[in-house]
């Protein structure tokens, strides 16, 4: 946690998240993302049903029940073919699968966060779930997608979509990000 805490203090105001909206918000939404800190890699461990419900173009339910309890499968049949994965059966969408504080998942995005970090993350995926590069990475997103100006607007619908590609995850954000303003503001 030292080496978190220092990259807070690095990190933060070098990307600008210095106001407390901004500060809530990157917290909220890092927290969400990681089941409240406590995991930085995706977790794979899904139902058949669910494999359906979430991935239905990649998971028919005969397939589905065929992946249950096999990552490595789930996640490169999820991504392959898609955000500069390679398609099934290469490994690409679970060498590349969701990791750090804001789950950042595809071959292209590493290598996005790579070319603007230069840390050899496109290399080293695992990198991507360290806790301090982690923050140094959602940092790096939070700037390319002008999340700073979503915050400042009070826009918290379009935070979480430039953060989560989506709505998923917005009531829990919103409850984190009150909760949070309490404390910051």
């Amino acid at each position: 946690m030292d080496e978190l805490a220092r990259a807070c203090i690095v990190h933060l105001p070098a990307f600008d998240i210095t106001t407390p909206a901004r500060l809530a918000n990157l917290i909220a939404q890092c927290a969400n993302e990681t089941g409240g800190f406590t995991t930085f890699t995706e977790n794979l461990n899904y139902r058949a049903e669910r494999l359906v419900a979430i991935w239905p173009r990649h998971f028919s339910p005969a397939v589905a029940a065929l992946c249950v309890g096999k990552p490595v499968e789930i996640a490169s049949r999820a991504y392959g073919g898609r955000m500069g994965n390679a398609p099934w059966p290469s490994t690409d969408g679970y060498d590349f699968r969701g990791r750090g504080m804001l789950q950042l998942t595809g071959r292209d995005n590493y290598a996005a966060a790579d070319r603007r970090l230069g840390i050899g993350l496109a290399y080293h995926p695992d990198m991507a779930a360290q806790p301090a590069i982690s923050l140094l990475i959602a940092c790096d997103f939070w700037r390319a997608g002008e999340v700073n100006a979503a915050c400042d607007r009070g826009d918290l619908r379009e935070a979480r979509r430039i953060t989560n590609g989506g709505a998923i995850g917005l009531d829990h954000v919103l409850d984190l990000h009150a909760e949070l303003m309490k404390v910051l503001a």
